[in-house]
């Protein structure tokens, strides 16, 4: 999602309305106690702001730990700890990141003794990584501009109907090669030539590159920044979009007439990672337990519009933020966890899945 923070961070009509930092205290575990520091990265901005709330003041008040924040910069970061001295303890990396990470020895193993029992029950299985943990979710989806397709009236809802031009004619945008996995690219092909959700993966690359093929004519835009996909909608260039629904959100929040739908969307998440080397491990493994409590997961649900880790944080938000929140309980009936662990699958050349699809897209978009 390049940074994914920012497709969010744009989100003024959801920011800060974070639980009040009294709730976010509850049944904390005493062994998260600690002194000394973490230092983590961030992204700034209405991100910075909302992890502050939600995140970094409750854990230093509740643990006696200092949070010590550094501009997010992944590159400058890896070279760091390569050199046995990180820059930080912890950065988020997005899901499909983590594999090059750990083969990097960029990593260090996750401590979940520190966890409490039930909120590591109430964690999906995909976030409980042994190199990570999950940070949030969020979403890529079928959008349209409202006033090409009413949204009381017959309008797309799903990757069939995305990829249907004769019932939904107009110009379509996609994602670059670049983003053949963050942009759901693949799996909007096979869903959209009639593929079940719950049949995605493996993915069959033919079947995806033939149905890409067929629409070809019809992409008016193919994107990289998340921004450009609803920007291709309210000027008119395109119809409907594959966009993150925090972008869309973000827009309509400001009078444009976009929507989105959540049938067959794509659920993706971001993870915390230990830093090869991290100088306060301990601390990072108390920030990492203590922040993955559904009480700062729903504080940073409401202020953001980031989907929560902990699915019982979900029983605290709002909940008309249910029908907005990626992976809340009956959204998530309609999506699909996005695969990394396939995407990151190596064949008997040595290529991963993604290495071989970028090569096949980058052929296909040349054309």
């Amino acid at each position: 999602m390049g940074t994914t923070k920012t497709y969010f961070a744009l989100n003024a009509a959801l920011l800060l309305l974070a639980l009040p930092f009294a709730a976010q205290s509850q049944q904390m575990p005493g062994n998260l106690k600690g002194s000394g520091e973490v230092v983590v990265t961030s992204g700034g901005g209405t991100w910075e702001v909302a992890q502050k709330k939600a995140f970094f003041d409750p854990f230093t008040r509740d643990t006696g730990i200092e949070v010590v924040l550094v501009p997010e910069d992944q590159a400058k970061l890896l070279s760091s700890a390569k050199l046995g001295q990180p820059e930080a303890d912890i950065t988020s990396i997005e899901g499909g990141q983590l594999a090059s990470w750990i083969s990097k020895g960029a990593v260090e193993e996750m401590d979940y003794s520190l966890f409490a029992k039930d909120t590591l029950a109430s964690m999906p299985d995909k976030l409980k990584n042994k190199y990570g943990v999950g940070a949030l979710l969020y979403s890529l989806a079928v959008a349209y501009n409202t006033k090409k397709y009413p949204e009381d009236g017959k309008h797309p809802m799903n990757w069939m109907d995305f990829y249907d031009i004769k019932d939904f004619p107009g110009k379509r945008s996609l994602p670059k090669c670049e983003k053949i996995v963050g942009g759901g690219l693949l799996e909007g092909a096979v869903m959209g030539d009639g593929v079940p959700a719950n049949k995605v993966y493996p993915i069959d690359m033919d079947r995806a590159f033939a149905k890409i093929g067929e629409l070809k004519p019809q992409v008016g835009r193919w994107w990289v920044a998340g921004a450009d996909a609803p920007q291709s909608l309210i000027d008119g260039e395109v119809d409907m979009a594959a966009a993150y629904n925090g972008r869309i959100f973000a827009a309509k929040a400001q009078g444009a007439p976009l929507a989105l739908s959540w049938e067959q969307s794509l659920l993706q998440y971001d993870f915390w990672v230990i830093v090869k080397g991290s100088p306060n491990k301990e601390n990072a493994a108390k920030f990492l337990a203590y922040i993955s409590r559904p009480e700062p997961q729903a504080a940073f649900a409401e202020a953001i519009s980031y989907g929560p880790v902990n699915n019982d944080a979900f029983k605290l938000v709002p909940k008309e933020m249910l029908d907005i929140l990626p992976g809340a309980p009956e959204l998530a009936k309609k999506q699909v966890f996005q695969d990394y662990d396939w995407w990151n699958k190596t064949g008997a050349d040595g290529r991963t899945n993604y290495d071989v699809a970028l090569q096949r897209c980058v052929a296909l978009l040349s054309q």
